[in-house]
Formats: C-alpha cells, structure tokens, sequence
C-alpha cells in the first residue's frame, strides 16, 4: 500500500505545480519547480514528440507498460539514481572512489514502475493527454505522466530499506530538483552530481544538500547562481578519472605536429531528432572541420587524428561523412581501441566545439582548443577558457601554430588556466553559495 501512497502524494504535488503560473509572491522554489517541470529542455523525447498531439496518451501507455523488475536491495545502504542501465557500473565506481560508500543500491529511471496505479493517477494521466492535444508544451507536460511514477517508485524505495542518502545521477533531468524536494521533506540527503560541463544548460537552480563539481570552469560559475538551495559543495575528479589516471601519472608527452578532433556527434545526433542544447555545437563542429581541411592543406606538417563519438561508428554515413571533408589530406579516424579519455598523449593539441571531455583533458594537463565561430553564453565572459576559443580560420591557425611549439606547462600558463589541471582544481576553495 506504501508505493501508492507515495504516487497520491506526487500527484498531489505535481498539481499543485500544474494548477496554473504561480504569482511572485509565492513561494520561490515551488515557482522555479513550476517554471523548470513546463519549461526546461530534456532529452527524454525526440524533437517529433513537440508535433505530437497525442504525446500524453502515449506516455500514458508507455508508463503502463513498463514491466515490474524485481530488485533487491540493502537495507541501510544510499540509493543512486542513474538513466540507463548501463550507466550503473560508472556511477557506482565513481561513487565508491570519492567516498567511503562500496554498497550501494542502483535505481535505473528506464525500469521504475509500480506494481498497480490509483483512480488519481488515471485521472491525471488523462487530463494532461488531453491538455497536450493543444498545449505547446505537450512534450514536457507529457513526462509528467511517467515523472510522477519514478518519483513515488524512487520515494517507496527509499524508505521501505530504511536509507537516509540518495544520490541523484540525473540531475540535468528537468524533474530532478521536484524529486530532490520531496526526498528532502522526508529527511533524505540529497546529493546532486552533475557532469564536468557546463552548469548554466541545467544547473542554474538546484535543490539539493550537496553538490559535486568536477571542473574549474564549473567553480567560475557558481557566484552567478542566485537560485541555488545547497548546503554544501565537494569538488571530486570528472566522472571516469578513476579509469585513466594512471595513464597520465607521469605526464607522457604528445608528439608534435599532431592535431586531435574530439567530435560530439552532433550530426548524428540532429539526423536521430535529438533536442538542441542550444550550445551551438552543430555549427561550431563544421566550423572547425572546414577549418581544418583549410588548415592542413596550407600547412602538410601535421596530421589529424578524428576521435568519433560512440553514437557515430555505427552510422552508415560515418566514413563519408569525414572523408568527404578530409580527402587528400593527412588525417586519420581513431581506432575503436583507441579511447578518447586514455590517450590524450596521441596528439598534441585537442580541438572540439563542446564535450565533457574537453574539461578531462584540462584536467589531465594536455592543450586544448576550442571551437566558437558562433557565439553562445559558453565560455561565460570572464572565464580564462576565452582564452583557448578559435572564431575564424585566422584565429585557429595562429593559435595551432603557436601552440604546437609550446609544453603543456607554457600553455596553460599563457592562457591562465593554472587551475584547470586536476591536482590544483582539487585544492581550491569553495564560493560560498547564497541562499
């Protein structure tokens, strides 16, 4: 009975968040939970779901649908929140390295389901189908539907092991600061843990006990957060460092003349009908790709070595999509074997226009440049990583040129990114958070 006592008092909540826009004198973190719930962007439906006016029946059924995975877990023990199942390893082994915490239980948001649903909750699923019919927010109204089961799944859990901590894996998931306060009203502490990338795409409000940070660039931004209900900041290495730190022990050093293209996939992941983070990826990818065809050509010295994204090896049109740009030139694709994160010492400067793995590489102490002929609010305006961003052909190539001739040491230092690397990110102080 407990699970559907959990649902009837989600529901209760999430009303409260639908009934209608909040004034400004009510309160500012129910009115940030009702703006973030309709507004905020999420990856959790493609960019068709938008057009779709029977989003809400289908999110509906596919609720429904979700199949009861039976599951036994340590009574005591902290509970961790991830997306997909194969995150759990990652997220348990990050866990594990920065705490004292081995024994931890796995929550997998693509497999919380409830064994039976209540009048209410068929009552709400069918009011927000039929308000999508003709809302434009149909896309975010429609994940209400299966936000409400997953936060009463995750609410039953919890308690029923009697765990006081949850980590939450998820954090730039549009539901996750309602969910963290409903576990904070019932005495749970919440841990948030982003990745290494910017804050400001998902992270401008939180609620939450602690927040881990994992990159300079992420401490440069937190005195521009006014909506921030933190408790504490801790700051742990990025996500997998404790995969390939010892790759980088000793520092081995890149071969000159070699050029590194870390690739988000954005071209693959516009033709799936992913959402746009707004970020400018897509434009600042072919930005520098044409760049570089440009760039080789002129100066026949270097070699490029293309790092794909996971999303784009299985692509029928992976192998044209950069021959067609690179034909005739020095590059070659990375092998599969060839990991992104265990062999920066492959090339000596990194190119990209936006992934965590820029922030890995800072971190190991290996140069890196940045892709930003069309402007975003990334870097923000007072970060030294403006220092490392490429506009224009001219730009890039002077910044290769004069690059390839530094040590890591030379650059970092020229571009004022002394406390990027991991050891001295480590060792700086926490801003303070207003509340």
């Amino acid at each position: 009975m407990k699970p559907m006592s959990n649902l009837n008092s989600a529901i209760r909540f999430v009303k409260q968040l639908l009934k209608r826009p909040m004034r400004t004198s009510e309160d500012i973190q129910l009115r940030m939970l009702q703006h973030r719930l309709l507004t905020d962007l999420t990856y959790r439906l493609p960019n068709s779901a938008k057009r779709d006016l029977f989003i809400g029946f289908k999110e509906w059924k596919r609720i429904l649908s979700r199949k009861q995975i039976s599951k036994t877990f340590i009574a005591g023990e902290a509970f961790v929140l991830v997306s997909t199942s194969n995150q759990i390893d990652i997220a348990k082994d990050y866990i594990s390295a920065n705490t004292s915490k081995h024994s931890l239980n796995m929550l997998v948001r693509e497999e919380l389901s409830l064994p039976s649903y209540t009048l209410k909750f068929h009552l709400l699923a069918l009011r927000i189908s039929l308000q999508c019919l003709f809302d434009s927010r149909r896309v975010n109204i429609a994940l209400v539907i299966r936000e409400v089961v997953e936060w009463a799944a995750v609410e039953s859990e919890i308690l029923a092991y009697k765990s006081n901590q949850y980590f939450d894996f998820t954090p730039f998931e549009k539901d996750s600061n309602a969910l963290a306060y409903i576990l904070i009203q019932k005495g749970i502490h919440v841990t948030k843990i982003p990745s290494p990338g910017p804050l400001f795409t998902h992270h401008s409000f939180i609620i939450g006990n602690e927040v881990i940070i994992s990159s300079a660039y992420q401490l440069e931004e937190i005195p521009n957060f006014k909506n921030w209900n933190v408790d504490k900041i801790n700051l742990w290495p990025p996500e997998q460092y404790h995969n390939y730190k010892l790759s980088y022990e000793h520092h081995p050093l890149a071969p000159k003349h070699t050029i590194g293209f870390y690739s988000h996939g954005e071209w693959v992941r516009r033709k799936e009908g992913h959402a746009d983070p707004r970020l400018g990826i897509l434009e600042n990818e072919m930005f520098l790709l044409v760049s570089l065809r440009i760039f080789l050509a002129k100066n026949n010295q270097f070699k490029l070595i293309i790092f794909p994204h996971p999303k784009e090896r299985n692509h029928p049109e992976f192998s044209d999509h950069y021959h067609s740009i690179f034909n005739e030139t020095n590059y070659e694709i990375a092998s599969f074997e060839m990991k992104s994160n265990l062999s920066f010492y492959e090339v000596n400067i990194g190119l990209m226009a936006y992934s965590t793995l820029m922030f890995e590489r800072l971190a190991m102490g290996y140069k890196t440049l940045l892709g930003t002929a069309l402007k975003t609010n990334f870097p923000q305006a007072n970060s030294p990583l403006n220092n490392i961003c490429v506009s224009d052909m001219f730009s890039l190539e002077e910044a290769l040129l004069i690059a390839d001739k530094e040590t890591d040491e030379e650059f970092f230092l020229r571009n004022r990114l002394q406390n990027y690397p991991q050891t001295q990110f480590l060792e700086q102080k926490v801003t303070e958070i207003q509340k």
